[in-house]
């Protein structure tokens, strides 16, 4: 077998959040470039943002993941400035000014309106169909940079540049991950070098502007200066205003915040849900529980939210304990709805099977995760991402 051809070393760690398209970003370059109409702040940092409400084949059917909106008003823009903290007029005429672009479309059909990303679908299926010969690749942007909620800063200081440096370093970081720290186990070693000439002719901007940016980005990607320059005034000068000793930064190393990776077991994590998915469609099936398509991509999605969790209950051997539960008392629980006629009366059954794993979850923590439990997985994985797990219950709700 020749070096080309052997089998890639399995991946640890990969970024935690959504899936954006390569040939999305050359277009967004293209478009920043032109000189009669360059694509603004705004109009990228919404595109961005469209990207947290998509699904697998770019539809958009709500600008929200706020439950208690109803659905008729899901698809009001007025939800982005309301979950984003970005001013409304900003964000209609950027939304507008997309699709006039091309790069949303709205999509009229018998079930009613929707929005698409324009390419999303075509692109993805690029990337799992072998016999095309047009290939297509993507980068995750980290759900913790929208939480952050960036985007309102960049706008309000005019960094045209910013959201693309974003997305480029999100790129960088990805690649990483899958090239040559592939094998890492200390996240803090993905990093990076940028100097900052490079930074202030990426950003077309100043010294000083550059520094405001990275303070803006600081929870997400901070940068750290390693080579400083003193600037000392020549006598010639000293009867000029600056009379002070001045130091330049020139280089600096970057790295990706530890809560935005995650480490993955791909061949185990895989199996798992195999298994899962396949357990919970058997109990569909020999129940005779009409379950729609897209209602069973949901518990899909679902069971698959729940083995990502249980890889973190290795480290007290509960991972399958917790599968097994979570799983046993949904799939009863959709069985007694169904034998009672109940299950028709819920409007989406993706969401309520999401809701009752979460409950099931909790449950299982109640009854079977104790006190020396929760304090090893707090502990291993504040080790890897620096932050306390969301998803484990503290002491006073147990």
């Amino acid at each position: 077998m020749s070096i080309l051809s052997q089998p890639k070393e399995p991946q640890t760690y990969t970024v935690d959040g959504i899936k954006f398209f390569k040939k999305h970003l050359d277009k967004i370059r293209y478009d920043s470039m032109v000189t009669d109409n360059p694509i603004t702040t705004s109009e990228i940092s919404i595109f961005m943002l469209l990207h947290l409400y998509t699904d697998e084949m770019g539809q958009i059917r709500t600008l929200t993941k706020d439950p208690s909106v109803s659905e008729r008003k899901q698809l009001n823009i007025s939800n982005l400035s309301s979950d984003h903290d970005l001013v409304y007029e900003t964000v209609k005429k950027a939304f507008d000014s997309l699709l006039s672009r091309n790069y949303i479309a709205e999509v009229h059909n018998l079930k009613g309106t929707h929005f698409e990303i324009v390419d999303y679908a075509q692109y993805n299926h690029q990337i799992e169909n072998s016999i095309s010969e047009e290939k297509s690749s993507y980068f995750r942007i980290p759900m913790a940079l929208f939480q952050e909620k960036v985007f309102g800063q960049l706008i309000k200081y005019r960094y045209h540049k910013g959201p693309i440096l974003l997305l480029e370093l999100c790129q960088y970081f990805t690649v990483q991950l899958g090239t040559n720290r592939r094998t890492v186990e200390d996240v803090q070693l993905v990093q990076g070098e940028r100097t900052m000439s490079y930074l202030k002719k990426t950003l077309n901007t100043t010294a000083k502007r550059v520094r405001r940016f990275l303070s803006i980005i600081n929870k997400i990607v901070s940068f750290k200066p390693i080579e400083e320059k003193v600037k000392i005034p020549s006598p010639d000068r000293l009867e000029r205003k600056r009379t002070f000793t001045q130091v330049c930064i020139e280089k600096f190393k970057f790295n990706l915040n530890g809560a935005c990776f995650k480490r993955i077991d791909e061949q185990s994590e895989r199996k798992t849900y195999a298994r899962c998915k396949k357990e919970m469609a058997a109990r569909m099936k020999y129940a005779k529980i009409p379950v729609k398509w897209r209602d069973m991509k949901d518990i899909e999605r679902s069971i698959s939210r729940m083995v990502n969790i249980s890889t973190h209950f290795e480290i007290v051997n509960k991972a399958q304990k917790m599968l097994n539960y979570t799983i046993l008392k949904v799939a009863d629980k959709i069985e007694e709805l169904h034998n009672t006629n109940q299950l028709d009366d819920i409007k989406s059954i993706g969401a309520y099977v999401n809701k009752s794993f979460s409950n099931a979850f909790d449950d299982f923590q109640k009854s079977y995760i104790n006190v020396d439990d929760r304090i090893e997985i707090a502990s291993a994985y504040q080790r890897t991402y620096g932050e306390y797990p969301s998803f484990l219950l503290n002491e006073s709700n147990s």
